[in-house]
Parts: structure tokens; C-alpha cells; sequence
């Protein structure tokens, strides 16, 4: 799946949630409509999950996404799902203060 925007690398430690559970899992990079997350759970394509992500001012938003594609053994990616003006802001902050 072609990605709409560019990620930027940003390294945060996250929790995953998703129907069989929760999992703790690092975000490698971000962009305004997803994220890669490094993980060896497998998490199939089309999945919607959860997770918290913190800013390093401490503000903290609860995203949702779908996994849009699966690299087995390494992790995913997720596009970004209910993206509100508050969240899609949150996300600026982050992309601008990692570039």
C-alpha cells in the first residue's frame, strides 16, 4: 500500500491494543496519516488497534488505525483512523519537533 504522506523518524514506546490483547511495541517513524510500529506480535493485515502516544512534553493522545501492511517478524504499518483537528494537531507538534 503507497503511503500518502512521508514519515519522519520518531522513536516512542507505546502499548498496543487490538482484540486478542495488549503488547508493548516501539514507533520507529510517523506521518500525519500513520505509523510503523516495531514488533515481533503478529497482527494481521486490515486489524484495528489502539494505542496511546506521548509527545515529550508529557501531553499524551489515544490514536486508532487499521494495520495497513505486515512485515512478518519486524512489525507493521498503521494508517490512522478518526483523526480529529486535536489529534491531527498533536500529530504536527510531533512530526515538527522530530524533523
Amino acid at each position: 500500500m503507497p503511503r500518502k504522506e512521508d514519515r519522519i523518524a520518531y522513536r516512542n514506546e507505546i502499548i498496543l491494543e487490538w482484540s486478542s490483547g495488549k503488547r508493548e511495541a516501539t514507533i520507529s517513524d510517523v506521518s500525519p496519516g500513520g505509523c510503523y510500529v516495531d514488533t515481533i506480535a503478529t497482527i494481521p493485515e486490515g486489524e484495528s488497534i489502539a494505542f496511546e502516544l506521548r509527545a515529550a512534553d508529557g501531553t499524551s493522545v489515544k490514536l486508532t488505525g487499521d494495520v495497513a501492511y505486515v512485515l512478518p517478524g519486524f512489525g507493521f504499518g498503521i494508517e490512522f483512523t478518526n483523526l480529529t483537528d486535536e489529534k491531527k494537531e498533536f500529530l504536527e507538534r510531533i512530526i515538527a519537533s522530530a524533523e
